[in-house]
């Protein structure tokens, strides 16, 4: 469990003093090739060094407000980065806690016992109704390895999401921790004609959210919190808005650093190299913050919890007016 707090323990910040979290891509590398990868991941062996890797580690460190308390180690694929175990426990030396996505290919019994007990958790990518029934995050919970699957909800995708809050798939979801739904956005390999369309299915599909028998907890990232503040009766204690710049960071195998992965603005983008992360963070990104307001004309019961809209991709703003 981790406390949020501002300046102060009793401030509720607007945005944190130093990221709680940061998202870390350590190689754009990967050999599965999936339609819908928004990085475009290639084999093209661009892995991040463990020098530079140390590097982000000592940046994220703050001599008044510590370390931040997690990181998020994606790729491309992880486990295809040679050095993968000596950098789960270098971030374990720094006091932070990893955590990893991977598309589970490599995956092994060997590999697995490698960083159990390591981690606080892996996501395994599964986004069709073929690769949940394999089930290859079984070797995962088997082990006893908190698992969670990531499942991206796309056009092509969204009839299995449906059947998996209906519980048509409950028999292949025994220990998952939980589902956490992407949502799809036009970038990479993913094409504008994937993403998602406030249709009946989706419609359908929100729906569910609210009334699922899927056997596992269900979860979503913040592209899709408009539609939950929206449209269903989530309680908003238990949802996040946006938190790219505001509690979470992003950095990429090149030590370039933007509030989230999915960034297409280069005037939000900065390299390590030339900046230290507390310039970034507390002067780099303050003008984002403020401009970053809800200005959604939508009659919502939510509107003040929101943030209103994505600024990077519109075809994802599918309630905001």
């Amino acid at each position: 469990m981790t406390f949020r707090w501002g300046t102060t323990l009793e401030g509720n910040p607007y945005y944190a003093p130093w990221p709680e979290l940061a998202d870390i891509s350590i190689s754009n590398h990967c050999s599965k090739s999936c339609t819908f990868c928004y990085r475009d991941s290639k084999q093209d062996n661009s892995f991040i060094s463990i020098d530079d890797y140390i590097f982000i580690l000592e940046s994220l460190k703050h001599p008044k407000w510590g370390n931040v308390f997690q990181v998020a180690i994606g790729g491309g694929e992880p486990l295809e980065h040679p050095n993968f175990i000596e950098i789960i426990e270098s971030t374990i030396e720094y006091g932070i806690v990893p955590n990893f996505t991977t598309n589970g290919n490599l995956l092994n019994d060997h590999l697995v016992q490698s960083f159990k007990g390591k981690i606080g958790a892996v996501a395994i990518s599964e986004s069709s109704s073929e690769e949940i029934i394999l089930q290859k995050h079984k070797i995962l919970v088997d082990s006893k390895v908190k698992t969670n699957i990531h499942f991206v909800l796309s056009l092509k995708t969204l009839d299995t999401a449906i059947r998996i809050l209906r519980g048509e798939y409950n028999k292949y979801l025994n220990g998952i921790n939980g589902i956490v739904f992407l949502t799809c956005k036009p970038t990479g390999r993913a094409q504008k004609d994937n993403c998602l369309e406030l249709d009946d299915s989706l419609k359908e599909f929100i729906r569910l959210v609210d009334n699922n028998n899927c056997s596992t907890r269900i979860g979503f990232d913040a592209c899709f919190v408009p539609l939950l503040l929206h449209f269903t009766k989530t309680d908003i204690r238990f949802i996040d808005p946006c938190e790219c710049s505001y509690f979470s960071v992003y950095i990429d195998e090149k030590l370039n650093v933007k509030p989230c992965s999915f960034v297409n603005d280069e005037n939000l983008t900065f390299n390590l190299k030339d900046y230290p992360l507390e310039i970034i963070w507390q002067n780099k990104y303050e003008r984002y913050r403020e401009s970053n307001n809800n200005s959604c004309r939508n009659n919502c019961k939510n509107k003040e919890f929101c943030r209103g809209k994505c600024n990077f991709f519109e075809e994802i703003n599918l309630c905001y007016l």
